[in-house]
């Protein structure tokens, strides 16, 4: 059988050929390549080279065995190492091989960049491992054609996260690959990347070896980097040198807010913070919930933004401080949730098939009264585990709800709004006969009905009387500014003029 001999050529100067691979490239009477144009082979006879076919460009698929049969020698040469091609581990071939390995691709880039690795911390990450790590569509066999939430509610095209984020930005790393990589991902897609967790202004050095195997560097920033796009896509190998940033700076990321949160409460850290207690957070915890719907009933992005980091605050501090205590962790946090969508979501990380959304929560509830037995807790009522500080509207509807996935329910809308009517009625009539008493029961009767209809209707009660209320809000101060203008105030204006002036406000705000 034919002995095949692997052959690195080094990077492309002639000068770093190794002499073990001179010695075998020259002896040799026939040498198959990938590369014919490789610097390495300019001073050998034209005749002896034979380029190897591609079966799309930056693959050597194409099984050398096919050329093996009736010759005495095989040599097969490639530019670089022999580890940086993956397509050499995956050659079928059964006879003995030889190897003589060269200076790799990656050994030449980093040199160029001057990156040191004397301690063994540099991250080296070949960019066709970036190509498909990212969160995306789901595929196999329990795969569906459903739209991401994005396209459901008709705001946009679906837009993969980075997850698991590949890089480790306090880490100097460096990217690299074959320009021709039909598996690596678009210079697009790494700008993109770098500037999820980086600075925008974050510095990069770029190394690539052109196509006529010349060396070359550059200095770019993250979002600069399209500025190079069309000379690193003409070039035959690049790298991507990123330095790395403080801890201090990765400012995007649950670590860089976990080693401030841990600073805040560590040793010299703030002495306020350091005075909190779990209870003395339970109003900060309550106010910023408030800020947060206040941002969401605004429609303000950047706001909520902002406010859902000043809820996120504290989760961490209620973490770091049970921490401290030997309680739990913020790792015990995370688990606990990621581990009960799972376990809850058996149609999205399972095997299981749903209809509708109802049937989604109707699963849901029995996978959790389950975990709840499972855990010495069981509940005796379908209306179990509403929290006890929930505002009395919010309380209503999730009793309302409970107790409609239970089967207590109402079989028709015009029944909840004959139940609605009675109520009322009875309001009017303890009302008619001064029983004050009994007027504060029908109220809450009534209001209860109501937030039993915002239920039919699809309708979440809590968010449309907040709604209302800013509305009024919103009028009421219309009414204030007109009456200042004309130098006046409520109590001199009559109630058909402050009436007339609502008028006014509906059609204005």
């Amino acid at each position: 059988m034919t002995t095949l001999t692997l052959i690195g050529m080094g990077p492309g100067d002639p000068t770093l050929v190794t002499y073990a691979a001179w010695q075998a490239l020259s002896q040799a009477t026939r040498i198959y390549t990938p590369t014919p144009d490789h610097p390495t082979l300019a001073n050998l006879d034209s005749a002896r080279i034979h380029p190897l076919p591609a079966d799309s460009p930056g693959s050597y698929a194409a099984p050398l065995a096919e050329y093996a049969d009736g010759k005495p020698a095989m040599i097969c040469a490639a530019p670089g190492d022999l580890a940086d091609h993956r397509w050499i581990t995956n050659l079928r071939w059964r006879g003995a091989v030889q190897r003589i390995p060269g200076i790799s691709i990656v050994t030449a880039l980093r040199a160029a960049l001057e990156f040191d690795d004397t301690d063994g911390s540099l991250h080296i990450v070949p960019a066709d491992a970036l190509a498909f790590p990212f969160l995306g569509k789901p595929s196999g066999p329990t795969a569906t054609e459903e739209s991401a939430w994005c396209e459901m509610q008709g705001i946009g095209t679906y837009t993969p996260p980075f997850v698991p984020y590949p890089l480790t930005p306090t880490q100097t790393t460096l990217i690299w690959q074959w320009s021709t990589a039909t598996d690596a991902p678009p210079s697009q897609m790494i700008q993109n990347l770098l500037l999820a967790r980086y600075p925008q202004d974050h510095p990069l050095r770029l190394a690539w070896i052109d196509s006529d195997w010349s060396m070359h560097t550059d200095s770019a920033t993250a979002e600069d980097l399209p500025r190079l796009l069309p000379t690193l896509a003409a070039s035959t190998a690049l790298a991507i040198g990123i330095p790395p940033i403080d801890i201090f700076t990765d400012r995007r990321s649950f670590a860089g807010l976990t080693w401030t949160t841990t600073r805040l409460l560590g040793p010299g850290g703030c002495p306020w913070d350091r005075k909190q207690t779990h209870q003395s957070l339970r109003t900060g915890l309550l106010e910023e919930a408030y800020e947060v719907l206040e941002a969401l009933d605004a429609g303000d992005m950047p706001a909520l933004a902002e406010e859902l980091g000043d809820f996120l605050l504290q989760v961490m501090m209620h973490s770091e401080m049970a921490r401290q205590a030997g309680h739990f962790d913020l790792g015990d946090v995370l688990e606990h949730i990621t581990s009960k969508l799972i376990r809850r979501h058996p149609h999205v990380f399972g095997n299981l098939v749903v209809g509708e959304d109802g049937e989604v929560l109707r699963n849901w509830e029995q996978i959790k009264a389950q975990e709840l037995t499972e855990k010495g807790r069981p509940r005796s009522s379908a209306l179990d585990g509403i929290p006890a500080g929930l505002p009395a509207l919010a309380t209503a509807q999730k009793l309302v709800t409970k107790a409609a996935r239970a089967g207590f329910d109402w079989t028709a809308t015009h029944e909840v709004w004959d139940k609605l009517h009675e109520e009322l009625d009875e309001l009017a009539q303890a009302s008619a006969a001064n029983d004050t008493h009994g007027a504060y029961e029908e109220l809450g009767d009534l209001l209860f009905a109501i937030t039993n209809l915002a239920r039919w209707l699809h309708i979440d009660a809590e968010n449309a009387l907040r709604e209302a209320g800013a509305k009024f809000r919103r009028r009421f101060a219309y009414i204030e500014q007109t009456l200042r203008q004309q130098q006046s105030t409520m109590s001199d204006d009559s109630i058909d003029e402050l009436l007339a002036l609502w008028e006014q406000a509906k059609r204005s705000v």
